[in-house]
């Protein structure tokens, strides 16, 4: 079960205080999406993983944590348009303007996790334009960062699953099929080699939809071994 506690906590920029939603504990019960969306319960905590102060629209993983850059950043007009942009769930607004934090603090890793959780945002919230949009950036932003020397995860293999799933999802068939070609590492778990293949036959078939990694697994133990 999740635990959800209520905290008053005070914004670093603004010093203004509000009461957010601290998540205690939850659970995991069943196989994350390919680009790696929890599955319930901890799927649902989503909207406490950014915190959004109501006065200054700082929005942060952890409100009370200062930024540097923070101040002149959130003073912005792209910052202050994106956090009140009509066009996108508020959710996704938090999470992308965490994600404008995340690059003006040269946080490229973090900016594309941004990205992506903006894009399951929208997915809740039944907003397919505005989700392609949010992994098209995603996608741009892995690679700078790994092109920076920044790994948006440790697993051998997972950015490039991430990236081919971010690519297929918005239909960019051509750059999801050069992201699944791209040289792996010599060591890949079996389940990441699997994703690899599954992938592989849903680029065959034009396919846009969200799968999960049981659907990998039910897969290869009805493939045939050679």
């Amino acid at each position: 079960m999740t635990t959800e506690i209520r905290e008053v906590l005070r914004c670093a920029l603004c010093a203004d205080e509000s009461e957010y939603t601290i998540i205690g504990s939850t659970n995991a019960v069943g196989y994350p999406d390919l680009d790696t969306r929890p599955p319930e319960m901890r799927r649902s905590t989503i909207f406490a993983w950014v915190q959004r102060c109501p006065n200054c629209g700082y929005c942060a993983a952890e409100i009370f944590n200062p930024c540097t850059t923070a101040r002149t950043v959130v003073a912005s007009s792209a910052y202050k348009q994106q956090l009140n942009d009509g066009a996108f769930p508020v959710l996704a607004n938090s999470f992308l303007c965490k994600a404008i934090l995340d690059e003006a603090r040269g946080d490229q890793a973090a900016a594309t996790w941004a990205h992506i959780h903006a894009a399951w945002a929208c997915d809740d919230a039944e907003c397919p334009v505005q989700a392609r949009s949010c992994r098209r950036s995603a996608a741009d932003l892995l690679v700078q960062a790994e092109a920076n020397g920044q790994a948006i995860c440790n697993q051998n293999g997972l950015s490039a699953a991430i990236l081919v799933d971010l690519m297929r999802r918005v239909g960019d068939w051509e750059r999801a099929r050069q992201a699944l070609a791209r040289p792996l590492e010599t060591r890949l778990d079996d389940v990441v080699t699997e994703i690899f293949a599954f992938q592989s036959a849903l680029l065959d078939m034009h396919d846009l939809s969200c799968h999960d990694v049981a659907e990998v697994i039910v897969r290869k133990k009805n493939t045939p071994s050679r």
